[in-house]
Formats: structure tokens, C-alpha cells, sequence
């Protein structure tokens, strides 16, 4: 036995670290729901269509570099709890281990865990494993936000051919030689596409720029 204090030993909680995982990928998760939203009406098609799915997919990662910069997010626990946290602690005369008043004067072991208070951990720095829980995260995230706009985007599309039934259904026989036409918008964020039908050629999107897809 040396008599030495032993190291503080700083933990994120559990539910800390749920949380930030929760967190982290819902957050980009719905950025990449709205950048694959927003592909999908610039390559504008209707049904599933492979090769518009692919381009909107290719955009979405493209756009995935612009929340590289969050790196540090799937971390924000471990950056209060450890990094943080015990400074603050020690600052209010407390334990930076488990928080127990040390306010005595010359007391530089706590009474209650036994930790040497004047140990603190080091600053917080972005290291491999930031970079490892990241990438981790932004892959789940991906998942998340493409998996669930294609779900919106069905049922936008679903919606749409429940409307056309409606009018066609209401549709006398008197007026059943007309041309029947209705114009669509897609759902936030995709507002600015369109899809267009007519009762001769069924549904067409409308594209947003002269050498996309659809009309």
C-alpha cells in the first residue's frame, strides 16, 4: 500500500449515453430526411423510380459533408460528464468524482469516494474514437432520414392517387369525355416540385429543370 488517493473515477451515465446516441442520430437523421426530400423532388419522378432514387441518394451524401463539422456531437456527454463537469464541481467545493462537499480547508481527499480532489481530467480534444462514434452515427443517421423520406414520400404519392380517385369518381357521365386534369405539390420539403395529371396520360411530374426527368 502506497497511501495513496486513488484516481477519480469519471463516468457518463448510462442514460447519458443513450441519450446523446438518440440525439445525435435523430438530429442528422433529419437533416438527411430533408436533403433526400429536397433531391428527390430535383430529380423529379412518380412510383418508384431506380434511377431517380440512386441520383437523390448520391446527392444526400454529397450533402452529408456539410455536417462533417459535427464530429464532436455523438460526445457531448462524455464532454460534460468528464470534461466539465468536475471542473465545475471543484470550482463549487465539491468532489469533481461524485459531487460530496470538500470545502474544508486542506482537505485533498474526499470523504466520501475516497478520489483526490485536486485531480481533474484533462481537457476535451477530438480524438480517433470521436471520429469512430461519428462515423457511426452519421450511418444510422443516413439510414434513418433516406429510409424515412422514401415512407413520406409514399404516402405523398399514395395520397395523390387517393385524390384522383375521388374526382374521377365524381365524375358524370355527361362530363366523362373531358379531359380531367389536377396539379399536385409534393410534401415540405419537396413543395417546390410538382406532379401534374391528366386523365389521358396519368400522372407526370413536372421538372424543375429542362434536362431532368418528367415533363
Amino acid at each position: 500500500m502506497t497511501g495513496e488517493s486513488p484516481e477519480p473515477r469519471f463516468r457518463v451515465p448510462l442514460w447519458a449515453s443513450l441519450l446523446g446516441w438518440v440525439l445525435a442520430i435523430g438530429f442528422m437523421g433529419f437533416y438527411f430526411h430533408i436533403a433526400h426530400a429536397v433531391m428527390r423532388g430535383l430529380a423529379p419522378c412518380f412510383g418508384i423510380d431506380s434511377g431517380a432514387i440512386a441520383t437523390a441518394t448520391f446527392g444526400t451524401v454529397a450533402m452529408g459533408l456539410g455536417i462533417v463539422w459535427l464530429v464532436f456531437i455523438a460526445e457531448l456527454p462524455e464532454m460534460w460528464f468528464i470534461h466539465r463537469r468536475p471542473h465545475r464541481l471543484m470550482r463549487d467545493g465539491r468532489c469533481p468524482a461524485c459531487g460530496h462537499p470538500v470545502r474544508a480547508a486542506g482537505v485533498d481527499q474526499c470523504g466520501e469516494c475516497g478520489a483526490d480532489v485536486d485531480r481533474l481530467p484533462p481537457s476535451y480534444a477530438v480524438g480517433w474514437r470521436a471520429v469512430k462514434r461519428f462515423s457511426i452515427a452519421l450511418v444510422l443517421a443516413f439510414l434513418v432520414g433516406t429510409v424515412t423520406a422514401e415512407v413520406v414520400i409514399a404516402a405523398d404519392e399514395r395520397s395523390m392517387r387517393s385524390a384522383v380517385r375521388s374526382v374521377t369518381a365524381k365524375t358524370t357521365t355527361a362530363t366523362s369525355g373531358q379531359r380531367l386534369e389536377l396539379t399536385f405539390a409534393r410534401r415540405w420539403p419537396a413543395s417546390f416540385s410538382k406532379v401534374e395529371w391528366n386523365s389521358e396520360s396519368g400522372f407526370q411530374p413536372v421538372a424543375i429543370f429542362s434536362y431532368g426527368p418528367g415533363r
